[in-house]
Formats: C-alpha cells, sequence, structure tokens
C-alpha cells in the first residue's frame, strides 16, 4: 500500500472520530438587509485617577445593570473596554436617537458621578447624523466632545 492512501486513511478515520454522530441543531438561513444607519455612538475615554482603580471598576458594574434594566428600548449596544496599562477606561455606546442618549444620561446620572470621583473623561467623541448631533451641542457642551458627522449614505445591516 502506498504512505499516500495510508496518510488519507488515517486522516479521514481520526476526522471521524471528531465527527458529531447527527446534527445537534438545525441552523436557519439569515438574510442581511441595509438601513440607513442614525445610530448616535458616544465614546468617552475615561484616565483612571492615581490609586483609584480599584474603585473605579466596582462602579462599571452598575451602569451595565441600569442600562439594562431601563434602556432596552433606547440603547443598541453599551460596554467598557479596559483598563489599558496607562488606567484608561473607554465606554462603547449607542443610540437609537439623540433623545435616547440623552434619557441614558438621566438614567445613569449617579454612576456617572461616582465613577467621575475617581476619573476624568479626557475625550468624548460623538458620532450620528447631523441634525441628532444638533441636539447634543448644549446638553453635552461641559464635557468638551468632538463630533463627527455621519457622511450621507452611511449605512448598517439587520437581521431579517
Amino acid at each position: 500500500m502506498k504512505l499516500s492512501v495510508i496518510i488519507n486513511t488515517i486522516t479521514i478515520a481520526c476526522a471521524s472520530a471528531f465527527a458529531p454522530i447527527s446534527p445537534t441543531k438545525t441552523h436557519t438561513s439569515l438574510t442581511m438587509t441595509w438601513r440607513d444607519d442614525n445610530i448616535i455612538t458616544l465614546v468617552p475615554k475615561f484616565k483612571i485617577h492615581e490609586g483609584k482603580k480599584e474603585e473605579y471598576m466596582k462602579v462599571l458594574p452598575k451602569f451595565l445593570e441600569k442600562v439594562k434594566a431601563n434602556e432596552q428600548d433606547t440603547c443598541v449596544f453599551y460596554g467598557f473596554v479596559g483598563p489599558t496599562e496607562d488606567d484608561l477606561v473607554i465606554c462603547r455606546e449607542g443610540y437609537n436617537s439623540a433623545d435616547g442618549l440623552l434619557k441614558h444620561l438621566a438614567n445613569v446620572d449617579a454612576e456617572l458621578k461616582a465613577a467621575l470621583e475617581n476619573a476624568d473623561i479626557i475625550e468624548l467623541n460623538v458620532q450620528g447624523p447631523p441634525a441628532e448631533l444638533e441636539k447634543l451641542k448644549e446638553p453635552l457642551a461641559a464635557f468638551n466632545p468632538t463630533y463627527y458627522p455621519l457622511i450621507e449614505g452611511s449605512f448598517r445591516s439587520t437581521k431579517n
């Protein structure tokens, strides 16, 4: 018997040993469609005060709990990234409108105040449709944000 036949036989036998006997789940086909992107994205970058990492990090789960419990109709995504070696944390937030973002700020007011006792917002980026960004300029002015208007024709996908 040729060596290549033996290797192929062994390969098939080994692969078969790990193959499922029968499928355990059925998969349905997903269809993605494109729609206009109207999401407001807020990206605050926090610099944790020296020696305050533990206190700051204790507040983050409270944000997550409050958003999950109260913002199902307005929040598209929400989460924290970090901390880095330089004690930086970024929050990734998406809302279906400027009003949704403002409702969020009211919802997490106590948590934000607690976080700001242990960190500073050193950068705030706000992205979205120009008309929605305009609604946020006055309420967010104290944070000195940078606004990035979405270019016309921007889109996102949704599942059907």
